[in-house]
């Protein structure tokens, strides 16, 4: 009867139907027009089809259920009528779903993420299978905008108006499990069990039973007290504008989640079907939602292995097993992360000891993934098993990528590449995750410099986005195109950064760092510093990024890149200072500041050398964009941009998106700015250069605007010629939406 394109119908059961939704030429399904499309034509034969007692929604694909909607059709609409449109009909879709007089059940693996979700809300019942790689959430405000297609007025009906608002807000990605708990789905089972459960949910549902599940009173009692009274939902609202505090300026978002759920709770859904939609078009054309989406694309494009290396001859080369040298906190976390992945995974080290400890940090790190849904048991027994830890040369030798992570001595990385250079395959890599040292010293005791490169994991491992993959001037591109292709399969994303002190991002991170520390040498306070940073946008403020980090670590990295400083550097001399009195940071329960056993924040350390008077701070400046900065801001922020600008015209790397994808994933850097070039743009080039300017009268010559940004402002250029240049990559899918 149908000729669809992306859907697939079954009919074994008299009054069943099991519908397959298998989008050809698409590793994801995609809420895209063509889908759409098929299933209003589908909806309108069920509406006229009283026979069909009972539809299945599946996916014919082992990546999941429904990824979300294509990004790229999103970011093309261009008025807010037009977001509208394209609004509705999925809404009056998903809303035809729900009011069929079959029922309808969701069957959800891998990614049921916005639309995909919402379409799986307008069924009457949902099931997950139980394994570590199904996530349901509504993650749009991710990416600036909030969900349009009913999530806003559903999840409240589902789950509760407080537990939906965390979920939307947060982004949260929730495993089967959590799901089930929380009434989002109405059944689970383990992979091996799925299919037999699934069966008897049917027929149970064809027999006519309801879905009972076993609730407290008391939480009930408490439940309908918060979301259906209206004193309640007044209470709750009010909290929850209160937590969101600067955050609903810099991501508009977030009130609009708030608006419209609200508007739906207090009115009806068809009223809050209406303001999710106006919400929804006002915050599509911010300056917030798209430069988060153009941070998506530019992501997107860095997994895009053509991005860094160009010609078939370059091919990867297949990576099965790794081994990691160094048993340390990096070390182990790279070794987990592979194993993770599927990849045979060696751990050396030089002492049996060393190893155990190491061993002893993968087991925890999988203990905490089964803790978080991440990971199943089973899963990760498995994956434990794939890590080897030996003191023996031997199992190295059969490695297709070798990275060492060793202390960070050149004398002994040296050593260490003498012998693998000895040791391995003609075709094995090798690699460092040195943070600072020149790696082509290291190639230089190899008679394969071609196939020595790095890879800078940041700290932790399993939580940090980026990989710089470190290319030396001898690196060959099959090199590259292999460890990149690596980095994509271990689930980060990889930029391609030119050898250097500090590579990209600690290169730049740097000078925030240490104007940063010398604020405080001058006379500031921790608090004053990280506050004005947190109120510009970023996750932490500076002082204590330190001391997360390691005060005893920041020291060795200041000695040498402090050099590349306009003049001397208090503060390689200030954190040894505090080495010294034993404040090395959270990890020692005092730092910048003082922490509890617990590593929760108690106040100010004392200061590890007495400072008079006051920092030097120019007055508040007036940007382009209307926002004006205050002094402390002025001097980390631009110092961050001005030292960003150097390394484009250093040619660490090659575009502007590059810098600006590397700080937003590797420092955090607040996202809904666009990274540090693109924030240039939006103030004015030249505002930044005449701050500059000033800066350097008032604080001294490393506040010298670069010659790229002068030579910038005097041409009338800027970074970004277009506004949304990323959009030309082809990705079709994301887990949003």
């Amino acid at each position: 009867m149908f000729n669809f394109r992306n859907l697939k119908l079954v009919s074994n059961n008299p009054g069943v139907m099991t519908v397959v939704v298998d989008m050809p030429d698409r590793a994801v399904n995609v809420l895209d027009q063509s889908l759409l499309e098929d299933l209003a034509t589908l909806v309108s034969h069920l509406e006229q089809s009283p026979q069909v007692r009972l539809v299945v929604f599946r996916s014919g694909k082992e990546s999941g259920f429904l990824a979300g909607a294509d990004v790229k059709q999103l970011h093309e609409i261009s008025t807010a009528e037009q977001a509208d449109v394209v609004l509705k009909v999925g809404q009056d879709l998903f809303s035809r779903i729900a009011a069929l007089k079959a029922t309808t059940v969701a069957v959800i693996h891998g990614s049921c993420l916005g639309g995909g979700l919402e379409f799986a809300m307008s069924c009457t019942h949902r099931v997950a299978r139980d394994d570590a790689g199904t996530r349901l959430g509504l993650p749009e405000t991710q990416l600036g905008i909030l969900p349009g297609w009913g999530g806003t007025q559903r999840l409240p009906r589902l789950v509760g108006a407080e537990t939906a608002l965390r979920m939307i807000l947060e982004g949260q990605r929730l495993s089967a499990a959590k799901a089930y708990s929380r009434g989002l789905v109405d059944m689970i089972a383990p992979p091996e069990q799925f299919e037999a459960a699934l069966d008897k949910f049917l027929t149970d549902r064809l027999a006519g039973k309801s879905v009972r599940r076993k609730k407290s009173k008391w939480l009930a009692w408490l439940a309908w007290l918060r979301d259906e009274t209206t004193a309640g939902r007044w209470v709750l609202f009010q909290l929850a504008r209160r937590q969101l505090g600067r955050k609903a300026k810099q991501y508009p978002a977030l009130p609009a989640v708030l608006r419209a759920v609200e508007t739906g709770l207090r009115r009806g859904i068809d009223h809050g079907l209406a303001a999710e939609r106006a919400e929804f078009g006002k915050v599509l054309f911010s300056s917030t939602c798209r430069r988060l989406l153009d941070l998506f694309f530019q992501r997107e494009r860095a997994r895009k292995p053509a991005t860094w290396v160009s010609g078939t001859e370059n091919n990867p080369h297949t990576v099965k097993t790794v081994a990691v040298l160094g048993a340390g906190t990096m070390g182990a976390g790279i070794a987990q992360l592979a194993a993770f992945q599927g990849y045979h995974v060696v751990l050396k080290d030089i002492q049996q000891d060393l190893v155990d400890a190491g061993i002893k940090r993968i087991n925890q790190l999988f203990d905490d993934a089964v803790k978080a849904g991440a990971l199943g048991s089973a899963e990760a027994d498995h994956a434990r098993l794939a890590v080897e830890g030996t003191v023996d040369w031997k199992a190295v030798e059969a490695a297709d990528v070798v990275i060492e992570a060793v202390v960070e001595r050149m004398e002994v990385k040296q050593d260490v590449f003498r012998e693998l250079d000895r040791r391995l395959p003609p075709m094995s890599l090798m690699v460092s995750n040195t943070s600072a040292l020149p790696i082509h010293e290291m190639a230089s005791v190899t008679q394969r410099p071609d196939q020595v490169a790095g890879l800078h994991f940041f700290n932790p491992v399993h939580k940090m986005q980026l990989v710089e993959v470190v290319k030396t001037e001898n690196s060959s591109e099959q090199t590259i195109a292999t460890l990149v292709e690596l980095v994509r399969n271990l689930g980060k994303v990889p930029i391609v950064v030119a050898e250097g002190p500090g590579f990209l991002v600690n290169r730049i991170l740097f000078p925030y760092l240490d104007e940063a520390v010398r604020l405080v040498s001058e006379g500031a306070t921790a608090e004053e510093v990280d506050r004005e940073a947190k109120r510009f946008g970023m996750p932490m403020g500076p002082l204590e990024l330190l001391d997360q980090v390691g005060v005893d670590i920041a020291r060795d990295v200041s000695h040498s890149l402090s050099a590349l400083s306009g003049e001397p550097s208090p503060t390689p001399e200030w954190l040894a200072a505090m080495v010294a009195k034993g404040q090395l940071g959270k990890k020692s329960g005092a730092g910048f500041y003082k922490y509890s056993s617990k590593g929760d924040k108690e106040g100010v350390a004392p200061a590890a050398q007495v400072t008079h008077g006051k920092p030097a701070l120019s007055p508040p400046v007036w940007f382009g964009d209307g926002e004006m900065v205050g002094g402390i801001a002025q001097r980390l922020i631009l110092s961050l941009v001005n030292t960003a600008a150097v390394c484009l015209s250093e040619r660490v790397v090659t575009d502007a998106w590059i810098v600006d994808l590397g700080m937003v994933l590797g420092t955090g850097f607040a996202p809904f700015r666009g990274g540090p070039l693109r924030l240039a743009d939006s103030w004015g080039l030249q505002h930044v250069v005449a701050t500059l300017d000033r800066l350097a009268t008032t604080c001294g010559p490393r506040f010298n605007a670069c010659a790229l940004l002068r030579d910038m402002h005097q041409r009338g250029e800027t970074f970004y010629h277009d506004a949304h240049i990323e959009r030309d990559v082809e990705v079709m899918e994301v887990n949003a939406m």
